[in-house]
């Protein structure tokens, strides 16, 4: 008996490349509505940690936006939703509110989550001067109600709830679409009504960490007893370590994007301990990305991957024979070591390839 080929070892690398930071992105133009923003010291977000996102309190100066007719946003209700599906769960209430602005029309609003996920149901949020917000119809009302420049800008103070394991993608401030119903006092829209939503209209200073979580699954790449095998027969019966019919492959979550590395030890050959000559060593192929390696070409994988989600994508990887185990010197195993390293990229890199679409022959 001669069993020769073994993938025996696998090493998955992790290497962390996690960038810092805090800024504040401009809110998008409306007729009217509201935008707001905060500069603060930001809180830290580890989609991995399993305790969640302790509660943070943020200040933001919620700034009404005014038309170019001569008058100015009297009246807004709005709510939030995100643009990543990842985030429902998330908690956004308002529990103060300062500034040239009527207190007891806000009242209501504070303590209410108005935050909502994807699917709905959304609230009501028009007339912007009348509508009621409660816990059935969480929406945050605001009366700017002055017509100068003092009145533009009122003090919201938020506590803000990120569940363990919210799916949320990498990035330096966390910003949130307003949806918002409102009404415009004097120039020439004087008493109209508007509805609309403002993209990245409302921006909390929370990092959201690049960060991964990758393991290797499935059984040893190993290609079982081929000593009778001859290399002229693999052109006919292909002898593969299986690839998906085995499940072998590398599991990433990521809530960035990141890339992903490969080596071998002895460049695509399995070889017997202490191999001196060719009939120590059998040629195979690697099958992983979208990317063949053999003997003849040993260049390093690199690929870099978009992210993977915290529900996570399975990366292929297959082993096929390029010789048969016949003529080759016995022995109990053959081996090559491959070495897988994953590596998070930096926030501003949005990665290039769906990693987990990629599938082995």
């Amino acid at each position: 008996m001669v069993r020769i080929g073994t993938l025996r070892e696998f090493v998955a690398g992790f290497a962390a490349a996690v960038a810092l930071g805090v800024g504040i992105a401009p809110a998008q133009a409306a007729s009217c509505g509201i935008s707001g923003t905060a500069t603060a010291t930001p809180a830290v977000f580890d989609p991995f940690n399993p305790t969640g996102f302790t509660s943070t309190t943020i200040v933001l100066d919620l700034t009404r936006v005014n038309n170019s007719g001569g008058g100015d946003t009297r009246y807004v209700a709005f709510y939030l939703k995100s643009p990543q599906v990842g985030a429902d769960g998330t908690e956004i209430i308002p529990t103060a509110i300062s500034g040239s602005v009527s207190q007891p029309f806000s009242a209501p609003s504070l303590g209410l989550n108005i935050f909502h996920n994807s699917t709905g149901p959304f609230p009501i949020i028009t007339p912007a001067d009348n509508v009621v917000a409660s816990s059935s119809n969480r929406i945050m009302k605001i009366d700017f109600n002055g017509n100068n420049v003092g009145s533009n800008t009122a003090q919201v103070t938020f506590t803000v709830n990120l569940p363990a394991g919210t799916d949320l993608r990498a990035i330096h401030q966390l910003a949130f679409d307003a949806v918002f119903g409102c009404i415009v006092k004097g120039g020439k829209d004087n008493n109209v009504e508007q509805t609309g939503e403002i993209a990245n209209a409302v921006v909390f200073p929370i990092n959201v960490l690049s960060a991964l979580r990758t393991y290797y699954a499935g059984t040893a790449l190993d290609f079982g007893e081929i000593g009778a095998i001859t290399t002229a027969s693999l052109s006919g019966t292909p002898v593969r370590t299986g690839g998906a019919l085995t499940n072998n492959y590398i599991a990433v979550q990521s809530s960035g994007a990141y890339n992903v590395q490969v080596t071998s030890a002895n460049n695509y050959l399995l070889k017997k301990p202490g191999a001196a000559t060719v009939d120590d060593q059998v040629n195979y192929q690697l099958d992983f990305l979208g990317q063949t390696r053999s003997p003849s070409n040993t260049t390093p994988i690199s690929v870099s991957c978009q992210p993977a989600t915290m529900s996570g994508e399975q990366l292929w990887i297959e082993g096929t024979l390029l010789e048969g185990g016949q003529g080759k010197n016995p022995s109990p195993t053959y081996n090559d070591q491959l070495t897988v390293t994953v590596t998070p990229l930096i926030y501003s890199d949005p990665g290039i390839n769906d990693c987990g679409g990629f599938t082995v022959p």
